[in-house]
C-alpha cells in the first residue's frame, strides 16, 4: 500500500478511536462531577494527574524502545518476538515495582503523619495504582498492535477499554453512589479484564520463553532517557499557566486556557498522525534503504503543509469561532488561539525532525533538549507575559516548540541526516507567516459574511499554493 494512503487510513482509525473516547468522556464528565463533591472531584483530578506521572516513570520509555527496534533492518521475525516479549515482561516488573513502592510510601505517610482526611480508602488507593498499571500494560500492547499494522485490532482494544471504563465509572458514581473508590475500582477492573484479550491479539509476537536479558537491558538503555524528557515536557507544557497566574491575573489564565482548548483540536490531528507514523517510519528505512532519507524529508513537508492548513483555518476564523461559541467575554482568546494553532505545526514537525536522534540511539539528547527548552520557555514567558499577557504566553509556547524542533533537526542532520527540499520548506513557512499576519489584521468580533468569504479565499489560496510544493510524485512507488 502507498505510504501516504496507509498513513491517512491509520491516522483516521487511531484518531477516530481517540475522538470517540473524548466525546464519551466529555458527556460523562458533568454527571461524575455533579455526583462528587468539589473536594472529592479535586482529589480525583490530583490522583489521575499523579498516576499519569507515575506511569511515565514506570514505563521507562520501553514503548519507545520497542518501536525503535521492531522494524529495524537486521531484525528477523524471531527477533521481534524476543523484543516484544522482553519489553512486556520488563514493563511488568518496572510497573509492579513502582506500584509496590508507591503503595508503601503512601501508607507509611498515613501511618506516621496521621493523614486520614482524604475522600478515598486504601481500596481506592489500590484501585488507582492497579488502574495505572493496567493502563501501562494495555498501552504497550496497543503500541505493538500498531507495529503489526493492525489498526482495527487497535480500535477494538482501545474502544473496549476506554468506553467500558467510562461507563462503568459513571454507573458506580451516579447510580450506586460509591464515590471515588467505586469509580477507580470499576475502571481498574475493566482495564485488567481487557488485558487477556489484548494479549491474545499479539500472541504471534509474545512468548515467555523468548524473554532475553540482553534485549531487556538494551530496551532500558534506549528508553530510560524518555523519563526525563517527558518530565521536562510536562513542566514546559504547564508552566505558562502558572506564570500567567503569578505575573498577571487568573483572568489571563482563563483567556489562555480557552485558546489552548480550541488549538488542541489540531494537536489531536498531530497525535493521530504520530500514532500512525511511528511504526511506519522504521519500516520505510528497512524497505527503502537507498531513499528512506528522502522519504523522511518529503513526509516532513507534507506534514507541515497539512497541519499548517488546519492552523491557518483556525487562525483566520479565530475571532468568529470565539464570538459564536464563547461569546464576547472571551474575545481576547482569539489572537492567542491563532498563535497556538501555528505552534502546533512546530510541535508536529518534531515527529520527523527528531528521527535521526532515535535511529542513532542517542536518546539522551531528547532529555537534554527538552530540559533546555523548558528553561528557554521560562525565559520567553518571563519576558513576554508582562507585556502581552495571554498572547505573550502563546508566543512563548510557539517559539519554544520551534526551538525544540530546530534542536532535534540540528542533531538529526549531524548524526543521521535526512534529505529535505529546503526551498519548498522555506516557501511553505513563508506562506504560513503571511496567513498568520492576515489573521491578525482581519480579526472580527462578529459574523460578517463578506469577511468570511474573503478569509475562505485566503485559505484556499494557501492550500492551492502549498499543494504545488508537495512532492506527491515521490510517494507513488513507496
Amino acid at each position: 500500500m502507498n505510504v501516504i494512503r496507509q498513513l491517512a487510513k491509520d491516522s483516521a482509525i487511531y484518531g477516530g478511536a481517540d475522538l470517540i473516547s473524548k466525546i464519551i468522556s466529555f458527556f460523562t464528565f458533568p454527571f461524575i462531577a455533579k455526583a462528587l463533591s468539589p473536594e472529592s472531584f479535586g482529589f480525583l483530578e490530583l490522583i489521575l494527574t499523579s498516576s499519569a506521572l507515575l506511569g511515565v516513570i514506570a514505563n521507562f520509555g520501553l514503548n519507545n524502545a520497542v518501536q525503535r527496534f521492531y522494524w529495524d533492518t537486521d531484525v528477523t521475525e524471531n527477533r521481534r518476538k524476543e523484543i516484544v516479549s522482553s519489553g512486556l515482561v520488563t514493563l511488568f516488573f518496572t510497573v509492579t515495582s513502582v506500584l509496590i513502592i508507591t503503595f508503601i510510601g503512601v501508607m507509611s505517610t498515613k501511618v506516621f503523619w496521621k493523614i486520614e482526611v482524604i475522600p478515598f480508602s486504601n481500596f481506592g488507593l489500590t484501585a488507582a495504582l492497579l488502574l495505572m498499571g493496567g493502563t501501562q500494560w494495555t498501552q504497550f500492547i496497543l503500541d505493538v498492535i500498531r507495529l503489526q499494522f493492525s489498526p482495527w485490532k487497535f480500535l477494538i482494544i482501545s474502544m473496549t477499554s476506554r468506553v467500558l471504563s467510562a461507563l462503568a465509572g459513571l454507573y458506580m458514581v451516579v447510580s450506586l453512589a460509591l464515590g471515588i473508590d467505586g469509580l477507580l475500582g470499576a475502571q481498574a477492573i475493566v482495564v485488567l479484564l481487557v488485558l487477556p484479550m489484548a494479549l491474545n491479539f499479539i500472541r504471534k509476537d509474545f512468548s515467555i520463553g523468548k524473554v532475553s536479558k540482553k534485549w531487556s537491558k538494551e530496551l532500558i538503555e534506549f528508553g530510560y532517557p524518555f523519563i526525563f524528557s517527558s518530565l521536562a515536557y510536562w513542566i514546559f507544557s504547564s508552566q505558562d499557566r502558572w506564570m500567567l497566574a503569578s505575573i498577571t491575573t487568573v483572568e489571563e489564565v482563563g483567556i489562555y486556557s480557552v485558546s489552548f482548548r480550541f488549538a488542541s483540536v489540531i494537536l489531536f490531528v498531530s497525535a493521530a498522525f504520530g500514532q500512525a507514523w511511528s511504526p511506519v517510519a522504521i519500516k520505510i528505512r528497512t524497505d527503502n534503504p537507498e531513499k528512506y532519507r528522502k522519504i523522511y524529508g518529503d513526509v516532513l513537508i507534507l506534514l507541515v503543509f497539512s497541519i499548517a492548513a488546519l492552523a491557518g483555518g483556525l487562525a483566520l476564523f479565530s475571532g468568529e469561532i470565539i464570538h459564536f461559541i464563547m461569546g464576547n467575554d472571551y474575545l481576547k482568546s482569539a489572537l492567542p488561539m491563532a498563535i497556538l494553532g501555528f505552534a502546533i505545526v512546530f510541535q508536529a514537525s518534531q515527529q520527523i525532525t527528531g528521527i535521526g536522534i532515535s535511529l542513532e540511539k542517542k536518546t539522551k539528547l531528547f532529555a537534554h533538549l527538552s530540559w533546555i527548552t523548558a528553561g528557554v520557555n521560562f525565559g520567553f514567558n518571563w519576558f513576554l507575559i508582562p507585556i502581552f499577557g495571554a498572547l505573550g504566553a502563546a508566543i512563548a509556547t510557539a517559539l519554544s516548540y520551534l526551538f525544540l524542533s530546530l534542536g532535534y533537526f540540528f542533531f538529526t542532520q549531524r548524526y543521521h541526516p535526512i534529505h529535505i527540499s529546503y526551498n519548498r520548506l522555506m516557501v511553505l513557512i513563508s506562506l504560513m507567516g503571511i496567513v498568520l499576519v492576515l489573521s491578525f489584521l482581519m480579526q472580527n468580533a462578529s459574523i460578517e459574511w463578506k469577511s468570511i468569504v474573503l478569509k475562505l479565499g485566503i485559505l484556499a489560496s494557501f492550500v492551492g499554493f502549498g499543494w504545488f510544493l508537495l512532492p506527491i510524485k515521490n510517494f507513488k512507488n513507496v
